[in-house]
């Protein structure tokens, strides 16, 4: 009884207590109302203590190009793939297995050196077969060569008609003509055994190797590619047919490659495709002018080919590509990128434009973008005004 009376003692001291503290207030619907409240001014008075972390702005990549003058020169750059100025494929003349192959990947090689070999047996056996066949050839020979001399005696002296004359004579150039045939065919099945080496025809190194050891091959199967060490390296791009037009061999261009340091190379058009690839594109290959250091350079390295494009004589206005241009309900309009004296971060501020006509070359712009402001060509609808873009690349 008189722990029962302690306890009941205590849990009115406590209720006391509570009461003192939160004057005239219920004790269960205070405690209900006040603690929560005092919970988030604590949770606020702890983030009171730092400053929090803004987040930095992400400058987001972006593709554009430079608006210009239609009629006048302009440079555009495209993207292309770098290859050999003379990659050659080798292969047997003959078919057969091949026994050795005496070069890997990346091997140089001097003209005249063996390659690859096949097995030579069968064909050795023909050679020897050849040889025999011209040794008879010869020995029929000399008998018709003795034959026909004793009727040519024996018609001088009357006794051999004229008819035995004519079939010596006969036999004797059948003779010649069987031994020059077996002639023939000997320097034929020497040719094959010889066949059996592949050589290489210049100086170079090897780009790839396309059968093995004990692999049967075919005449005319490519065994391996050499590239030529004389040439200078080339590089092939596909230029929308809008420019096809304004490509001419013999004019500069720079080249850039990615993998490579050092900046742009020069570079001369050699040739300009008539008749597309495939979406419009056509075929341009330009080779590095002599000085550049070939031998960094790799066949199927990326590269970004950039030329100098002719315009079209007595053509006006500026021109932009069409994806360039937006529209909406405040009409059409093109973000245009202010760049930086250096480096490659812009401002992108919308223009209100206004359109001419769509010509092979580009859109035309009447009013509200100058020749030579970058505009961007992607991405149109999530650019605001004032936003930092870096610039990724031309269209």
């Amino acid at each position: 009884m008189t722990d029962q009376n302690t306890g009941m003692a205590g849990r009115r001291a406590g209720c006391r207590t509570v009461k003192g503290s939160v004057r005239g207030t219920p004790d269960r619907g205070y405690a209900a109302a006040v603690w929560p409240i005092l919970l988030a001014v604590a949770v606020m008075g702890a983030g009171c203590g730092g400053e929090e972390a803004v987040p930095a702005a992400e400058i987001r990549p972006v593709r554009y190009t430079r608006a210009f003058v239609a009629g006048s020169d302009r440079t555009r750059t495209f993207a292309g793939v770098a290859r050999a100025a003379s990659e050659q494929d080798l292969a047997f003349r003959v078919a057969g297995t091949v026994t050795a192959v005496e070069v890997d990947v990346g091997s140089g090689v001097r003209r005249g050196q063996v390659l690859a070999r096949l097995d030579s047996g069968d064909l050795e056996l023909r050679r020897q077969q050849a040889e025999a066949g011209l040794a008879q050839a010869r020995a029929q020979g000399r008998n018709a060569q003795a034959s026909y001399e004793r009727v040519v005696a024996l018609y001088e002296s009357g006794n051999a008609s004229m008819s035995d004359l004519d079939a010596a004579r006969a036999s004797y150039e059948s003779g010649n003509a069987s031994e020059a045939s077996a002639a023939t065919a000997l320097r034929l099945a020497e040719q094959q055994v010889v066949y059996t080496r592949l050589l290489a025809p210049v100086d170079g190194s090897v780009s790839r190797v396309l059968a093995d050891v004990n692999e049967a091959v075919g005449a005319g199967q490519t065994v391996v590619v050499v590239i030529d060490a004389g040439g200078s390296p080339e590089v092939q791009v596909t230029v929308p047919e809008a420019f096809i037009g304004g490509m001419r061999s013999g004019r500069p261009a720079e080249v850039v490659f990615a993998a490579l340091a050092g900046g742009a190379v020069g570079a001369t058009v050699t040739e300009v495709g008539t008749a597309a690839t495939g979406a419009g594109g056509f075929p341009v290959t330009v080779r590095l002018d002599e000085g550049v250091d070939a031998a960094r350079v790799r066949p199927g390295m990326a590269a970004e080919v950039t030329f100098s494009i002719e315009g079209r004589p007595g053509a006006a206005g500026v021109l932009v590509p069409p994806e360039a241009v937006g529209q909406d309900q405040r009409g059409r309009f093109v973000w245009v990128l202010a760049a930086p004296d250096t480096g490659n971060v812009a401002t992108a501020e919308r223009r209100t434009v206004e359109t001419g006509s769509l010509t092979p070359e580009g859109l035309e712009i009447l009013e509200g973008v100058s020749d030579g402001e970058l505009v961007a060509t992607a991405g149109l609808r999530t650019l605001v005004s004032g936003q930092q873009v870096r610039l990724l690349g031309t269209r």
